[in-house]
């Protein structure tokens, strides 16, 4: 998997977008809720983060339509085989339930995104643009980003790394809250 090099055309400051990659979520009374995240520039970190990502409701929304479209569907056919399955039905009743977990979630935080560093709230989503890259680009082919250096002024360009990547990623478990609940040092 490539990551995208991202480098400050005036100061040479460099980050990368692989700090969104892996496995975070939320843990909320014994329930694990996939945690989105976007990548983002903490001025508490002074760097690329990967932050909270509240702007996927309308993808929470179809998702939980689905959910429940699998269930009735199932639920028509629990009457003919109520025994069998079972694992099946609960599987789905989870998810249904740790969708809509994340959707209060994000109701109750909308606005106040965490860096999931440092947990700071002086955070901005990256809002540039690198999709003009291609996924095999040459680490010669550069995009410029349009995201400003915060407090240089310079803006980011986008390149591909020639790096490839096979990770497998450990979770990462945050509070609702955006606190990191298994943080090591």
């Amino acid at each position: 998997m490539p990551s995208t090099d991202l480098i400050c055309d005036k100061c040479g400051f460099q980050g990368s977008d692989d700090v969104v990659w892996g496995d975070f979520r939320y843990i909320k009374d014994g329930l694990e809720i996939d945690l989105s995240r976007t990548l983002g520039w903490c001025a508490d970190c002074s760097d690329f983060v990967p932050m909270e990502d509240f702007a996927v409701k309308d993808k929470l929304l179809s998702d939980i339509d689905e959910a429940l479209e699998a269930i009735k569907v199932r639920t028509k056919r629990w009457a003919l085989f109520s025994l069998l399955n079972r694992k099946d039905r609960l599987d789905e009743l989870e998810r249904l339930s740790a969708l809509i977990a994340q959707l209060a979630l994000i109701g109750e935080r909308k606005g106040c995104e965490r860096c999931l560093q440092c947990g700071s709230v002086n955070v901005e989503r990256f809002d540039g643009d690198y999709s003009g890259l291609a996924q095999y680009a040459s680490k010669e082919t550069t995009v410029n980003t349009g995201f400003l250096h915060p407090g240089c002024g310079g803006e980011f360009m986008a390149s591909i790394n020639p790096m490839r990547f096979h990770c497998i990623f450990e979770p990462r478990l945050f509070s609702v809250n955006g606190h990191r609940l298994d943080h090591q040092i």
